[in-house]
């Protein structure tokens, strides 16, 4: 098996730790102390309710040691043709295509937004949307003031990295060695082979044996093949870099939305826009269960732990509250439009509860 060709550099991405592990650290604290309060029979409940407790606790907890893994873990790698995002679990490719590198501000004034379904967890590793206009790929592990922009067979994708210095040099290297791949394509062409004689007769002449590759001849054919391939992409690359400088220009002009058609910019304004929910909705379940647990224990109005009314009470404040928190937690990464139908019934049950023990 043949072994995978070194990366021409590593880049180290800007990554801000704490923005990354609030929304899971705070998943691990809730969900790890709601299962070991169980586990110790601090709170009097029934068995049922209390494995119920455990098991959302314990799925809240893998849950954000999931949603952290991803971001803590990822790496980028430039590579002659490529540019490779690898994370533990998993990897995206982007192979290069021809077009300007630029750079695009994201923070401070007239900065360009940028949206992501991940963007309120404090990071953005997979499509985005720049400037409400632009499908790209994006990858930002901190709240950097700006990104470079690379062309990429999947759309431009945007990095964040630590040294934008370092990102620069390694795709000037990376271009370089593919200018070297050219060079030496151009320098060994192909010798074109000698026609076969036409056989004078069909009766006479044998039909000759076909020619079988040697590991040398295939290995050399298909290192021919893919300098074919890169001088094609290198002499359209060499037609796109008279463009490079008016690209630039635009994506640094602050008037650039005015210049916008105006079917373009009405559409902007009023168009329907996947809703990105705030991460706060997450614990809005929680917050109203607890509220209504801790003001009937006050008050003394729960019921006794072994009788129905307390397993039902019990049960349908899990319901209300980590129950749809985990729900929520679902909804905002597949179905984000859902979120507020899941958090307005886990309040609404928890009203309900209340009023059913607080009442008169």
């Amino acid at each position: 098996m043949a072994k995978r060709i070194p990366p021409i550099a590593r880049i180290r991405l800007a990554r801000s730790t704490g923005r990354i592990l609030a929304l899971p650290g705070l998943m691990v604290v809730i969900g790890g102390a709601a299962a070991g309060v169980m586990a110790l029979g601090l709170v009097a409940v029934e068995p049922v309710v209390r494995a119920m407790v455990i098991a959302a606790g314990t799925i809240l907890v893998g849950w954000g040691a999931l949603i952290a893994l991803r971001p803590m873990t990822a790496r980028l790698d430039v590579e002659e043709a490529a540019v490779r995002l690898h994370w533990f679990g998993g990897e995206r490719i982007y192979v290069l295509t021809p077009g300007p590198v630029t750079r695009v501000r994201l923070r401070g004034a007239e900065s360009s937004k940028l949206r992501s379904r991940s963007g309120g967890l404090g990071w953005t590793l997979g499509p985005a949307r720049l400037r409400d206009e632009e499908d790209i790929e994006a990858i930002r592990l901190a709240p950097s003031e700006t990104a470079i922009l690379i062309p990429t067979e999947r759309g431009r994708l945007a990095i964040a990295p630590r040294s934008q210095e370092e990102l620069l040099d390694a795709l000037s290297r990376a271009a370089r060695a593919r200018q070297r791949l050219e060079e030496l394509a151009t320098a060994a062409p192909i010798e074109p082979t000698e026609p076969e004689p036409e056989p004078e007769s069909a009766a006479v002449v044998a039909e000759p044996e076909p020619h079988v590759l040697t590991g040398i001849e295939r290995a050399e054919l298909e290192e021919r093949l893919g300098r074919e391939e890169l001088e094609a992409r290198l002499r359209a690359e060499a037609e796109s870099q008279a463009q490079a400088a008016t690209a630039e220009a635009l994506d640094s002009m602050p008037t650039a939305a005015a210049a916008e058609p105006t079917q373009r910019r009405w559409r902007g304004r009023v168009g329907l826009r996947r809703p990105r929910p705030s991460v706060a909705f997450v614990l809005l379940p929680l917050v109203g269960a607890g509220i209504v647990w801790g003001a009937a224990s006050i008050l003394g109005r729960l019921p006794e732990p072994g009788t129905d009314l307390g397993r039902l009470t019990s049960l349908a404040l899990v319901l209300a509250g980590p129950a749809t928190s985990i729900g929520v937690i679902m909804a905002r990464a597949w179905w984000p439009r859902i979120v507020g139908v899941v958090v307005t019934s886990g309040l609404v049950a928890a009203v309900f509860v209340g009023r059913s023990l607080l009442g008169p």
